[in-house]
């Protein structure tokens, strides 16, 4: 059974942008993998951190909206957690079903 979820992770903004192209297809194609699909992806940019992270005061922010099998989000962490530019990350179960066409789509200046 797909569920949908949000991942937020927050990267070095000293990394190049290989890393971040090399980071984004990994966590989509552990999600296409998983039997899932991507809704819905957005960088919100470099800003700063509320407190130093791996020592870095600054981080890279990207959101990502998708649907996946429960199991997929175990791979996913693992590897967030094992990337040396990845500083932090949250998931979030949204819904059991949602119908991506129709989520509205978040503004990160709402959100800060």
């Amino acid at each position: 059974m797909l569920r949908t979820y949000e991942t937020v992770y927050v990267t070095n903004p000293d990394a190049s942008q290989e890393t971040f192209d090399v980071i984004d297809s990994k966590l989509k194609g552990f999600i296409k993998s998983f039997g899932g699909e991507v809704g819905h992806e957005e960088t919100w940019g470099v800003r700063n951190l509320s407190f130093p992270i791996k020592k870095q005061d600054k981080g890279k922010y990207t959101y990502i909206l998708y649907s996946a099998r429960p199991d997929a989000i175990k791979e996913i962490e693992f590897y967030l957690k094992i990337s040396e530019a990845v500083l932090t990350f949250l998931t979030v179960k949204v819904k059991d079903t949602v119908d991506f066409e129709n989520v509205p789509k978040p503004n990160s200046k709402d959100l800060l």
